[in-house]
């Protein structure tokens, strides 16, 4: 009983670990071990204008608080509007993994700035659990969760009469690029979508990526970091133990394993192991959503991301937009930054940039 205890708590270990990884506020710092990262490249459908942002004092906007229900939660936030006439298009702001109040835990500010100058009304909330906001994720489906309450704040906007619409957008960092795609297909009022180190891969994948950058970071060799990835992989998404066995096996074999990912490995025996159920968000991947995505998206990421593979997810946005047909998109990874950037200059003129090609379209 005490092995099957162990296992099980481990299980729940890593299904928590698999449901925050793709949150982390992780600096911009350089890895500490060099590692091979192929930078890839704008890639544009549509042209997209030169940035002709300007020096001008921030925007002072008008707040307006809105609270609204969301099944079992209750969710507060800031509507802020450029100035007192409109209607406005708008921009929903979404917020990574772990508490967040309105405010952003990220610096949310320089992009607020961007969008208000740009003329467009900004959506903030505080995540149930922070701020003025109440409920609780159910812990396996999180990512379903925010994607049914990111939906009805959708509507929310739909239905004021000061918001154009016709014209509301998302912007989400880190988790939110699982979150965003997910409520794409819960509302059609989505106009276009801004992707900032967001995976293109399923929630696994992309933790077990971050275990792979741990080993690197810690002094394995790349080797040893692909079978990381690779073993791991095979570990969680087994659906039969001789599966499961097999994957453990080989990651039990990697050099200084536990310390170099902070936790302690251990085969369990058939009887104690059970696989994970297919139907938890952990499974879902954007992708699957992406392909049949073809409103205007711009997606970012950072070249030194030690949380969600940068080359991994350009290629895949890359390969889901095309297959999507989609006509207006922008795939950039921007050089010599992580995980979030968004104080980065390069990326506030790229932004600002994207959205005046918006207007452009729009006239």
């Amino acid at each position: 009983m005490k092995r099957r205890s162990t296992f099980i708590t481990l299980l729940s270990l890593l299904l928590t670990l698999v449901m925050t990884s793709c949150g982390s506020t992780v600096t911009e710092a350089t890895p500490t071990t060099e590692v091979s990262v192929e930078v890839v490249t704008a890639t544009t459908v549509a042209p997209v204008a030169t940035s002709t942002m300007k020096a001008t004092e921030p925007v002072q906007p008008i707040v307006e608080e809105i609270r609204f229900r969301s099944g079992n939660f209750t969710i507060v936030g800031d509507l802020r509007f450029p100035a007192d006439d409109g209607p406005y298009p708008a921009i929903i702001m979404v917020h990574g993994d772990g508490p967040a109040t309105r405010h952003g835990a990220v610096n949310f500010n320089p992009t607020i700035e961007v969008f208000q100058r740009n003329g467009y009304a900004v959506f903030s909330w505080d995540k149930p659990g922070s701020g003025a906001s109440t409920g609780k994720f159910a812990e396996e489906y999180t990512l379903t969760n925010r994607a049914a309450i990111l939906a009805d704040g959708i509507n929310v906007l739909v239905e004021h009469p000061n918001i154009d619409s016709s014209r509301i957008g998302l912007w989400g960092i880190s988790q939110a690029g699982w979150v965003m795609p997910l409520a794409l297909e819960l509302t059609e009022d989505v106009a276009f979508m801004i992707v900032l180190s967001g995976g293109g891969e399923d929630s696994i994948e992309q933790m077990v990526y971050r275990f792979g950058q741990m080993v690197l970071s810690a002094g394995g060799t790349a080797e040893h970091a692909a079978l990381v990835e690779q073993s791991l992989s095979q570990v969680l998404k087994a659906t039969s133990y001789a599966e499961y066995h097999e994957g453990m096996e080989i990651l039990l074999e990697i050099p200084h394993i536990d310390a170099r990912t902070g936790i302690d490995w251990d085969l369990a025996e058939e009887d104690e192991w059970v696989p994970w159920p297919r139907d938890i968000d952990a499974f879902l991947d954007p992708m699957d959503i992406i392909e049949h995505t073809t409103i205007p998206v711009l997606v970012l990421f950072g070249e030194f991301d030690r949380d969600v593979d940068p080359v991994q997810g350009a290629e895949a946005y890359e390969a889901a937009l095309q297959k999507a047909g989609n006509q207006d998109y922008q795939i950039e990874v921007l050089s010599a930054t992580g995980h979030v950037f968004v104080t980065l200059p390069k990326y506030l003129e790229t932004l600002e940039a994207w959205l005046q090609h918006l207007s452009q379209q729009k006239n």
